[in-house]
């Protein structure tokens, strides 16, 4: 089975769909977190120097609140260096080793990614009571990755999955108040539905990648390494 590493994994959405693309997959985070998914093996560690040796697909999605909203509020910057350093880490490992590599971000990071692939809920049919989950996310990689088709939230009902997340859904003001429906935010048990991170805590669901995403990705990753067997 190929091995995968997964960087930055924090309750483990991205390495739980690389699991069910059939790597066995290794999760480094700095925290020892209660909330993990299942199927995947756990490392507390440092996450910008844990060795990249030993693995078929090296992957990671370092914090990114530098390139958010939330980058104007005190106590949230100051890691936004760890991007930059995880991309030139991958790039220089893959051009000795030819790894393949994956590094997810915020669609505020485009500028520091550079090409990258963005991907949404609505891509994958992630809705529950007729709310469908948009969540923008962009990967860069060495391997040629596509999407499997264009967003599809225009004209639907959608709803995000951010940090402040409350036990029932709700409707907030700012930017986006202008949808038909406002700007509506999934409460915990719809997150959870919606993310398909059952495991998840508030905090795991703000920070997560839905575990589709990542399998979507892995399979891709997986049948471009069997055609070079």
């Amino acid at each position: 089975m190929p091995s995968a590493l997964e960087l930055f994994g924090g309750e483990g959405g991205f390495a739980y769909g690389l699991h069910l693309a059939g790597f066995d997959v290794t999760v480094v985070d700095d925290q020892d977190r209660p909330n993990r998914a299942p199927g995947v093996r756990w490392v507390t560690g440092d996450a910008t120097t844990y060795p990249l040796e030993g693995f078929d697909l090296i992957t990671g999605g370092p914090p990114c609140r530098d390139h958010t909203t939330l980058r104007n509020v005190a106590g949230t910057v100051g890691t936004g260096w760890m991007l930059k350093h995880t991309l030139d880490r991958f790039r220089e490992f893959s051009s000795r080793t030819g790894v393949p590599w994956i590094v997810e971000n915020v669609s505020g990071a485009k500028g520091v990614m550079g090409d990258s692939l963005k991907l949404c809920g609505s891509m994958f049919g992630l809705i529950d009571d007729g709310w469908t989950l948009r969540r923008h996310r962009h990967f860069a990689s060495n391997r040629l990755l596509m999407a499997p088709g264009p967003c599809r939230c225009h004209g639907r009902k959608i709803i995000g999955v951010y940090g402040d997340i409350t036990p029932d859904d709700r409707v907030c003001s700012g930017r986006r108040a202008t949808r038909p429906n406002g700007d509506m935010r999934a409460g915990a048990d719809r997150a959870r539905r919606l993310m398909g991170m059952p495991w998840a805590s508030p905090e795991g669901l703000a920070l997560g990648i839905p575990p589709a995403y990542a399998e979507y990705l892995g399979e891709q990753i997986m049948s471009q390494m069997a055609a070079h067997a």
